[in-house]
């Protein structure tokens, strides 16, 4: 007996590890009530979406000001045959392909891009809330597989598309989709540990790598809350080690299909990156995006602070209502939790239930608090201390965006909390459970009224809080239907839970200042339309074979940075956190310049009379006030007036130079110290080039020539030249090592020249120079140069 116990001992060990199922609830819930179930969100998603979607309203500031300009010019580049990797119409010239919020990356995007040449705003408000569904339609697949009663399931995915960050911060579209991938990376990563699926964990690396391809804090923080679901699940239960030796074919899988995806676009960003302007965020800078702690009273009161409203009479932190300084630098709507009662009721349920804190469930109800504590940035340890835990959290710069995550979870915790009340019948909750329930939705009810009274807000606060009561009651009332009716009713009282969670969102986050505009307000944007700025602008920049002029929109509000990207306008500005960081140094561009106030020059660039902004082919400069209010040293010397529009003064800088010059002369000068220094050895460039030091033999004294400009398309160049004695070539477009030259058919080095520009040297005889960008050759190129494969030198 003995010996045969051992044997079976033995056989135990060497057995794999049983695949993990849940227990089937009596309540069966079949393909067709599931197929009722997404019917329901579809209907319910289609009532909140609706202003959006029917074009009464549109998705206001970054989703106009950034987003909506960059699927516009990814649609302008497919439909006219050129590629979208290089933009020329921001900052003199952009690596868009390196830029994470590009779009290019994005599928749906991507795809509406490819469909029409001229996106709307009602299209690409359209593509983001579509999005949302999606993610939506994936905490369902996850409801389904944990055999969730249907209305749980269908409260979750309108809490995940519709509710916290999803929708008070729809604007930051890049970060929406993102988060849309989430639920489903989650479901096919816990199938795929579960069955042991190798096609399971192809599919989770499938979504994480989408979720990455456009890669900003959320995506970084879906990342590590996948990883800590995998830890969980090896850590969770007996026999460890095979655990681990079960999860290889799934790891393994999901890992081979996410580097494929991923590997050449994280590059091609983190290279970029480490030569921007934000190569790493210190902690300082980065808890200026911390939330303030009683922005948790939003979980339960939506707008007591009037995130919803004119924005003088938001009275939350920071805000100038508070008495003293708030050291964060949040907008409004990024300080608002809310995201319905019943999610709430869940969350608090499932939180104080022992199945949450069982098995790998447990990193769920972990992580949620995490999220929230990380959003609060300088007010709790948790941040700081990840900051220096975690490679890569540097590189964000507000802890604020955890949010997303926040709702996320929360949406999910909601669901299984809902799910055990309604399995429960009408049993009654838990004592903990009660007592937990009524200290979350009083206690923040209470505390905000205190703070009403404090700030003498409470004539502002007390409607706000009424109408909180009566939610919190209705959905109480809509939960004991669906208590009594669950079992015997359960498609009923999905709707009812849906319809009282869908009435509470439209209302309690209803289109507000932050998420929802008149279109009219961004008539300027629009090809089609007219406007007398942008109208002037294209009817008098001259772009020949000599001369393409750059104009600058300095000022003129919030939406206007990048619209110079709709209407294929060559901007020295533009609007974007990401820039080429020597460009940036030498011009004085800033991530966004809505007002004219911040507009700063440098000491390259101290004005607009100045030799770089002649190099630059400056022509134009419109601005909402006279220029001299922006530029001093204009009150002197005054720059030409030559239109006043409703928007603005229009400028023109009579002494720009060439986009394209031979000149006879090129001296070696360190980049960096000039444009720290400003000082010029001289000015006359038609005559002298100042180029990066280098081993090439440079010309002294040829006689020069001439240049014409064939063809100039976003990422190829083509310029004829007439050189009979060799000379430089400048082009007076931003140096960036991604670019390629070839002078008469042989490889050239693109020098750095006169700060930020190229140069090529020609020799005798040259005729045609060709530039074209290669992001993949210049991350080749790049890593040769680090080991000392190749020579510098090497064009």
């Amino acid at each position: 007996m003995l010996q045969r116990h051992d044997t079976v001992e033995k056989q135990a060990k060497l057995a794999p590890s049983p695949r993990i199922d849940y227990p089937l609830p009596p309540l069966d819930s079949g393909l067709r009530q599931w197929a009722v179930i997404a019917a329901l969100l579809l209907a319910c998603s289609l009532v909140l979406a609706w202003p959006w979607v029917s074009g009464r309203v549109t998705i206001p500031w970054d989703a106009k000001a950034h987003f909506q300009a960059q699927v516009a010019f990814l649609a302008q580049a497919i439909h006219s045959g050129q590629s979208p990797f290089w933009n020329p119409y921001v900052f003199s010239g952009h690596p868009q392909i390196a830029d994470p919020q590009a779009m290019i990356f994005s599928p749906p995007h991507l795809i509406l891009a490819m469909l029409t040449a001229n996106p709307t705003f009602q299209m690409v408000d359209s593509v983001t809330y579509g999005s949302l569904v999606f993610g939506a339609l994936g905490v369902l697949g996850f409801a389904r597989d944990r055999r969730w009663h249907p209305a749980a399931a269908l409260v979750a995915a309108l809490a995940f598309g519709f509710g916290s960050s999803a929708a008070w911060r729809i604007q930051h579209v890049g970060q929406i989709m993102s988060l849309i991938y989430f639920p489903w990376a989650l479901w096919m990563l816990e199938r795929g540990l579960r069955l042991h699926s190798a096609r399971y964990g192809a599919l989770s690396g499938f979504f994480a790598a989408l979720c990455v391809l456009d890669p900003d804090q959320v995506s970084f923080l879906v990342l590590i809350t996948l990883a800590a679901f995998v830890i969980v699940h090896w850590l969770g239960g007996e026999a460890r080690w095979k655990r681990v030796r079960d999860t290889i074919r799934p790891l393994a899988a999901g890992g081979i299909v996410g580097i494929v995806m991923i590997a050449l676009p994280m590059l091609m960003v983190l290279s970029f990156a480490d030569g921007s302007n934000r190569a790493h965020i210190d902690i300082e800078d980065a808890f200026l995006g911390s939330l303030h702690p009683t922005s948790l009273i939003t979980f339960v009161v939506s707008n007591i602070f009037g995130t919803i409203g004119p924005q003088q009479d938001f009275w939350g932190a920071p805000s100038v209502h508070w008495p003293y300084m708030v050291q964060t630098w949040v907008s409004r709507n990024m300080a608002n939790f809310y995201t319905g009662i019943l999610p709430v009721i869940g969350i608090a349920t499932w939180l104080t239930n022992k199945q949450a804190y069982s098995r790998r469930m447990i990193v769920l109800a972990i992580l949620f608090g995490l999220m929230i504590a990380y959003s609060l940035g300088r007010y709790t340890p948790v941040f700081e201390a990840l900051y220096h835990a975690l490679p890569g959290a540097d590189l964000f710069r507000r802890p604020a965006d955890s949010t997303f995550l926040v709702g996320a979870l929360g949406a999910i915790l909601a669901g299984f909390g809902l799910n055990a009340i309604l399995q429960r019948g009408e049993q009654r909750l838990p004592p903990l459970a009660d007592r937990t329930l009524s200290l979350i939705l009083v206690v923040p009810i209470l505390i905000g009224i205190g703070m009403a009274i404090w700030l003498g807000k409470l004539g502002q606060a007390m409607p706000e809080i009424m109408v909180a009561l009566l939610t919190i009651s209705v959905s109480f009332a809509a939960l004991a239907y669906a208590v009594r009716h669950a079992r015997s009713h359960p498609m009923r009282v999905a709707a009812a839970l849906s319809i009282c969670l869908t009435a509470d969102l439209a209302w309690n986050i209803r289109p507000n200042h932050s998420t929802a505009l008149p279109p009219e307000n961004y008539a300027f944007m629009e090809p089609d339309k007219h406007n007398e700025t942008i109208d002037f602008l294209k009817s008098h920049v001259v772009q020949n074979d000599e001369r393409r002029d750059r104009i600058e929109l300095a000022g003129l509000g919030f939406d206007w940075p990048n619209v110079s990207m709709i209407h294929q306008l060559e901007n020295v500005l533009g609007y974007n956190p990401l820039r080429v960081g020597h460009y940036g140094a030498a011009v004085g561009a800033r991530d966004h310049v809505p007002w004219w106030d911040y507009r700063k020059f440098s000491a390259l660039m101290p004005g607009y009379r100045s030799p770089l902004a002649n190099l630059l082919g400056l022509r134009f400069i419109a601005s909402p006030v006279p220029i001299e209010k922006i530029d001093p040293t204009l009150a002197e010397n005054p720059m030409p007036l030559v239109a006043r529009t409703k928007d603005g003064y229009i400028y023109e800088n009579p002494d720009t130079l060439p986009r394209v010059m031979v000149v006879p002369q090129a001296v070696p000068l360190d980049q960096d110290s000039l444009i720290k220094s400003g000082n010029w050895p001289s000015t006359d460039f038609t005559k002298i080039a100042y180029v990066e030091p280098s081993a090439l033999p440079l010309p002294r004294k040829s006689a020069g020539g001439t240049a014409k400009i064939v063809s100039y398309n976003n990422t190829e160049i083509e310029i004829e030249v007439n050189a009979p004695k060799g000379g430089v070539l400048v082009l007076n477009d931003v140096w960036h090592p991604w670019w390629f030259a070839t002078v008469d058919g042989m490889p050239a080095k693109i020098l750095r020249a006169n700060g930020i520009f190229r140069a090529v040297i020609l020799p005798q005889g040259a005729q045609k120079v060709l530039f074209h960008f290669e992001p993949a050759r210049g991350m080749v190129r790049r890593y040769l140069l680090q080991r000392g494969l190749i020579s510098a030198n090497n064009g």
